[in-house]
């Protein structure tokens, strides 16, 4: 009975706003992503919060889907991606490729819904740039490496290094509530995973200082 109501409770906190009504925080996250020069336009999908369509960079990162689609997810996603697009750029990284993004499914073996089902999570395949050229996650990642000392460890190979210092600042950051890699388990064997808390139960930005020193 208790579970029922939690998945129940859960189903209405994701309701989307009544049409011409604004979800709470939605003011105080689309001035953010003006604040940061994301060319971005209103959209409507079911689960999401806030939902934004991505029409430009965010930040310095042009973000480009792999299968075609338009990038719409939630504004807190995007406020995220794009404060944090300063730590690829100074790795050289001028495009990411992404897979899924908004994607309504569960978890794998679960039937618990993903959070890229409420447009808060996306996966990252391919960083790209003039002088990098193309690093892919299933290709160059290189798994096992850094401890909670020294999170980058010892690469062995360029790829390497760049996943593993981009995944290093993005955990540290503190703009993500996830950050999963092919070190977490064999269904992220190619992908990094993104992932942001809804705007309203995020604390401020934090990432005013490179995350790795």
């Amino acid at each position: 009975m208790r579970s029922a109501v939690v998945a129940a409770a859960l189903a209405i906190a994701w309701l989307p706003a009544p049409a011409g009504a604004e979800p709470p925080g939605a003011a105080e996250c689309h001035a953010a992503l003006d604040a940061r020069g994301v060319d971005w336009a209103p959209a409507r999908r079911p689960g999401i919060q806030i939902p934004v369509e991505v029409r430009g960079r965010l930040g310095p990162i042009a973000w480009t889907s792999s299968r075609g689609k338009a990038l719409v997810i939630d504004c807190s996603l995007a406020v995220s991606l794009a404060e944090a697009g300063r730590y690829l750029a100074d790795l050289g990284v001028e495009r990411a490729v992404f897979s899924s993004a908004y994607d309504v499914r569960n978890v794998r073996g679960t039937h618990h819904r993903s959070k890229h089902s409420f447009g808060l999570a996306i996966d990252v395949h391919t960083l790209e740039g003039p002088t990098l050229g193309s690093i892919a996650v299933d290709r160059d990642y290189e798994q096992g490496l850094g401890d909670a000392v020294d999170c980058i460890g010892q690469p062995l190979t360029r790829g390497g290094a760049i996943l593993k210092i981009a995944q290093c600042q993005l955990v540290r950051s503190g703009l993500f509530y996830l950050v999963l890699s092919p070190d977490y388990d064999d269904a992220h064997h190619d992908h990094f995973h993104l992932e942001a808390r809804p705007w309203r139960d995020r604390a401020e930005l934090r990432a005013q200082v490179p995350a790795i020193h």
